[in-house]
């Protein structure tokens, strides 16, 4: 297959809102938006489920692709915008990462950190499992299906230490861990300021019987030597910085959007009516992770507000038409420096990261794999 590059080449001009004065203050955005397509090689990027799972390696020249269900790794090079080669893993056996995983990460060495129940280890790119990190067996009370991991993430200077996000299903109470592999201990590190998410926790009911449910959790993002927990209800970061052993709280201020989801969930509510509020939920203010580019050194987050016409689909559920997405950039402390409303960009952003100055947002492009591009300037 032909590898082709569509650029849509519009030169947009946004305005821009700051948190607070700052000297560039009369400057505006530049923001050029073009689109990318990914060329297979003769290959197949399997889209089904999206871009699941997206993870970029340290140098931010590639990008990491994993398919629910398939023991494999698509390895994408972005400089060269093709499919430079598929990682081939087992299900079963020594080598094996198993069916389905719960997620992975890369680490400095360009190893895959898998986890999942029953399994924490390293993995080279030829599918060999190289460390079993035996978390399970450090702190044991993280055995059994109760407590479940969320991330996994290698300190930036130290292979024989890994910090992990946990939470426990019962109260759903999130909690830190921080690992030393050498000598086998461990040290839990409570988060009480996630409590406040179980305000926004909605039980779903089915005549009567537990049916799931719905709400933000925490999400773990490392960069260099701070490690950010956001969710999408709360315009604000726990951050813990590694070298100083220090966590602490950062609340953003917002211009343009309020600093936190206004919708109220009931904390319980039955299954054909748990769209409607989970609809509600969507259509105010969401948060989104921050994301580092290592060239500029700097941070953008983008939020929005999902919008939803009258029609149903075959589900029952009101289909998407369209969101309100902001973008905010901060500098490599996470102050803010400013943000704007992306009038271009109108629907609500996919798995997406941050390189060389570029925001690259998932498309899907005749069941090709590609990007929306916008670069800030």
């Amino acid at each position: 297959m032909k590898k082709y590059t569509i650029v849509v080449g519009l030169l947009v001009i946004f305005g821009c809102s700051e948190n607070k004065p700052q000297s560039d203050s009369h400057l505006d955005f530049d923001l050029t938006q073009d689109t990318v397509v990914i060329d297979p090689k003769g290959g197949i990027i399997n889209l089904k489920f999206g871009l699941n799972s997206p993870e970029l390696s340290k140098d931010g020249k590639y990008l990491y692709h994993y398919t629910d269900g398939e023991a494999r790794f698509d390895k994408i090079n972005l400089d060269n915008l093709e499919l430079e080669e598929t990682l081939q893993f087992e299900k079963e056996g020594p080598n094996g990462m198993g069916s389905y995983i719960g997620g992975y990460a890369l680490t400095a060495g360009n190893q895959l950190m898998i986890w999942s129940y029953g399994l924490n280890a390293l993995f080279d790119q030829g599918g060999q499992k190289v460390r079993d990190l035996k978390l399970t067996k450090i702190a044991q009370e993280l055995q059994g299906s109760e407590i479940f991991t969320l991330c996994l993430m290698e300190h930036p200077t130290d292979t024989n230490r890994v910090f992990g996000l946990y939470v426990k299903w019962q109260d759903y109470q999130y909690f830190m861990m921080k690992f030393d592999l050498e000598n086998e201990s461990y040290e839990k590190v409570p988060l009480p300021e996630t409590e406040k998410l179980h305000e926004f926790r909605m039980d779903i009911q089915h005549n009567g019987r537990p049916a799931g449910g719905f709400g933000p959790k925490p999400r773990l993002t490392n960069f260099q030597d701070k490690i950010v927990l956001t969710n999408s209800a709360y315009n604000e970061a726990y951050v813990y910085d590694i070298p100083l052993d220090s966590l602490y709280l950062i609340s953003w201020s917002s211009e343009l959007t309020g600093n936190q989801n206004e919708y109220k969930l009931p904390k319980t509510v039955e299954l054909d009516q748990a769209g409607e509020h989970s609809r509600k939920y969507m259509e105010a203010i969401n948060f989104m992770e921050p994301k580092w580019d290592p060239v500029f050194q700097r941070y953008i987050r983008l939020s929005y507000k999902t919008k939803f016409g009258e029609e149903l689909n075959e589900f029952g559920e009101a289909e998407e038409t369209g969101a309100e997405v902001f973008l905010t950039v901060l500098d490599k402390s996470l102050n803010i420096i400013k943000e704007t409303f992306l009038d271009r960009y109108e629907k609500r952003p996919p798995p997406h990261f941050f390189i060389d100055n570029k925001i690259w947002l998932y498309e899907n492009i005749a069941d090709e794999l590609g990007f929306v591009r916008i670069t800030v300037d």
